[in-house]
């Protein structure tokens, strides 16, 4: 089981044991993921932008939607192509997963998650005082 893999399990895990969603978890689940890989792409993106268009500011390019929103959207439909077949048995892998390597994986999943907050905060930052000044 890959990172992702993992990730995508344990929001599964987090939408059916501690929000108790019965309806839809895996479609949450696949949302989740889609904003993380989303916010991962992101500084990329805008690295790129500023490398192609020698411009801080990004305007909004298809049919009024933000690209960033674009960038999300795209995840989301790779993820659900990925994910909502073979969800059952991952979750069963998942399970059988020992506590021991568990936490390391949560705690691996938990730095991703905070490295992509930070990384995606400065990278506003920098862009916003560019944009200023």
């Amino acid at each position: 089981m890959n990172f992702f893999e993992y990730l995508f399990c344990r929001l599964y895990w987090w939408n059916t044991e501690v929000i108790k969603e019965r309806s839809t978890p895996v479609f949450r689940s696949i949302v989740g993921l889609a904003v993380f890989h989303g916010f991962s792409v992101i500084p990329i993106f805008g690295v790129l932008y500023v490398l192609i268009y020698n411009s801080y500011y990004i305007d909004k390019t298809f049919l009024g939607m933000s690209p960033f929103l674009i960038i999300v959207i795209i995840a989301m439909i790779i993820n659900f192509l990925c994910f909502r077949k073979k969800q059952r048995v991952l979750y069963k892998q998942f399970k059988k997963i020992p506590k021991q390597e568990k936490k390391r994986k949560d705690v691996l999943c938990i730095i991703y998650i905070a490295g992509i907050i930070v990384v995606n905060t400065f990278f506003v930052a920098y862009f916003r005082s560019k944009n200023l000044g």
